[in-house]
């Protein structure tokens, strides 16, 4: 690995653990806050200067996890350089070439990059733009939060952790060393193909704006929503990704000693301790988007918000997945960054085909778009799955 790309991987790696280490203090200001508010408020006490400092201190997770978030999409190497992959994909040569062909496919490889002050890394493929209107702030996706690599493999080995006992202590002189236990399983995960077609017209395929709304809209969205669910259920057996379900750990609202969770903040707060308690760091929560939303409207009895710890895509500091690839009433919280990687061989694939059923005879066009994948997860009691806690009335 070139040295300037390699110091350039070493320090957003440095950059992301100080961040999370400063998620983790905000985390603690802000439930030490949310205590001594809620004790002022049942002795009668005046409350607004501490609500104040809570109100501050979520502001600054909030921040705190958008630059999660950011750090997470450079160690992916995914982000693009001003032009969405539709885009790269019409303007592409080899694409401009298929009007010419009946039959023809070419593959796109390396078409994004990410920037690391002066260095230029090549990427696999980044989603930038999701859809024909671009909202102002767009949903984080798994893509988002799960560091992601290319592979020439056809199957994935690796070691997955399945058990740790550490015995390291103090020793006297002369004294028998104690020893730790750690045991692997292996696993071998084979790519898996995903992909699906649709049909335009020629005139679209000539205009290259409309080419660009036609790949990301019908194309890259719609594979990245399928894409995301198979990420998160897929079970592992043929054909199947070996999904983050398949390979989490149980939640236990039990983890913090004399607390019991009442809410979703609770459960995502405690997760995020039970993520420590394996000696990993929480990077991200991924919800149902409907439980999301009933954060972010939950109110109290005085009609004021509810959670200051869930702020926009931030829930306790860390990005929020809100997607429907996870049930309503389940949640996760993982420390994905150095614990699960998204590997994709090659890149993603377009074929054309004028001869597809009737297509000759309505001038219009099949495009055709795959890719093959697979997650890598190594330690599965760093990625927490379990059920929401509803409220009591």
């Amino acid at each position: 690995m070139d040295m300037e790309i390699k110091e350039a991987i070493e320090t957003t790696a440095k950059d992301f653990k100080s961040t999370l280490s400063e998620v983790s203090r905000k985390q603690a200001d802000l439930a030490e806050q949310l205590k001594v508010m809620e004790e002022k408020a049942i002795s009668g006490e005046a409350i607004d200067e501490i609500k104040a400092k809570s109100e501050e201190t979520g502001k600054e997770l909030a921040e705190l996890g958008e630059t999660v978030t950011d750090l997470t999409k450079k160690l992916s190497a995914r982000n693009t350089e001003g032009k969405s992959l539709g885009r790269i994909i019409a303007e592409h040569k080899d694409f401009q070439t298929l009007k010419d062909d009946h039959k023809a496919r070419f593959e796109v490889k390396d078409i994004s990059t990410a920037s690391f002050g002066t260095v230029e890394l090549p990427g696999g493929v980044r989603r930038g733009n999701r859809g024909l209107i671009e909202p102002v702030t767009q949903a984080l996706f798994l893509r988002d939060v799960i560091p992601s690599a290319n592979t020439a493999a056809a199957v994935i080995e690796y070691l997955q952790e399945t058990g740790y006992t550490n015995n390291a202590a103090t020793v006297l002189e002369g004294a028998q060393k104690p020893q730790s236990e750690l045991t692997f399983a292996p696993k071998a995960s084979p790519m898996v193909k995903m992909a699906h077609f649709f049909r335009v017209t020629e005139e679209t395929l000539d205009d290259v704006d409309g080419m660009e709304a036609y790949i990301n809209q019908r194309g890259l969205y719609g594979l990245m929503l399928k894409e995301e669910a198979e990420i998160l259920n897929g079970d592992g057996t043929t054909g199947r990704v070996d999904g983050l379900i398949t390979n989490s750990t149980a939640y236990v609202n039990t983890t913090v000693p004399t607390v019991t969770p009442e809410n979703a903040m609770d459960d995502i707060r405690v997760a995020i301790a039970q993520v420590a308690e394996s000696d990993l760091v929480a990077s991200a929560v991924v919800m149902n988007h409907l439980d999301a939303a009933a954060l972010d409207l939950a109110k109290d009895n005085n009609g004021e918000y509810l959670h200051p710890a869930f702020r926009g895509n931030t829930a306790w500091g860390l990005p929020v997945v809100r997607t429907k690839g996870i049930a309503q009433g389940k949640f996760m919280v993982g420390g994905f960054v150095g614990n699960t990687l998204i590997w994709q061989r090659k890149g993603i694939e377009v074929r054309r085909s004028t001869e597809d059923r009737d297509n000759f005879v309505k001038n219009l066009v099949t495009i055709l778009l795959e890719e093959r994948l697979q997650l890598e997860t190594l330690r599965p009691e760093g990625i927490i799955y379990g059920d929401i806690t509803v409220p009591t009335p």
